[in-house]
């Protein structure tokens, strides 16, 4: 399977349950998501972007090979990175960076994330403590440790229902609520998505 983990712009928790968890990705940078890579250790084979939001000191730290786009474009730096790794034949692509920060561009990368979902990808978004997973219609599993706490949230209607939690749900078709937030993983868990997309999130 082709993977890859693309830095963006958003916190990232470096930590070296990250770093392991990186071999076997091929790293690819978006402008200020270039910093991470000096916290990882790493260097991006690709850094893309128009570079506004990274300094001069960021630019001559990192010795990677730079391709730069226009300031005046119709996509962000991020999603010309995620255009390139599916060029580039990404199957499966990690998100570093992708959550937290700005509100606009993680609902941006979320909306990104299920449309690569829809492809057929397997994608995951981190800012290195949390994680967030997009969830079509079908039966999802995850092997999650007894304790991990998740929410399991639809985006923005779903009928959801899931197993092996501290509080299980029967296919529910839920809006608007918070009744799946804050919930506790026994062991594996079985999330099964009836209609709409849900996010699953751990923290």
């Amino acid at each position: 399977m082709s993977r890859f983990a693309l830095l963006l712009g958003g916190p990232l928790l470096v930590t070296e349950a990250l770093k392991e968890r990186l071999e076997g990705f091929r790293l690819l940078a978006a402008d200020s998501g270039a910093r991470h890579a000096l916290a990882l250790g790493a260097v991006p084979e690709l850094w893309l972007g128009d570079m506004d939001s990274s300094p001069p000191w960021l630019q001559r730290a990192l010795k990677a090979p730079k391709e730069i786009l226009p300031r005046a474009k119709d996509k962000t730096d991020g999603e010309a990175l995620l255009e390139r790794a599916l060029a580039l034949g990404a199957e499966e692509v990690l998100l570093l960076g992708g959550i937290g920060g700005r509100l606009d561009h993680t609902l941006a990368h979320l909306n990104l994330a299920f449309a690569l979902a829809q492809e057929g990808l397997k994608v995951e978004l981190t800012d290195g403590l949390t994680r967030a997973f997009p969830l079509l219609p079908g039966v999802h599993a995850f092997p999650l440790p007894p304790g991990t706490p998740f929410s399991l949230l639809p985006y923005p209607e779903a009928t959801l229902g899931v197993e092996g939690a501290r509080w299980n749900l029967p296919p529910t078709p839920l809006g608007a609520t918070t009744l799946t937030l804050e919930n506790e993983a026994l062991g594996p868990i079985r999330v099964e998505v009836v209609e709409g997309r849900a996010v699953l999130y751990l923290f």
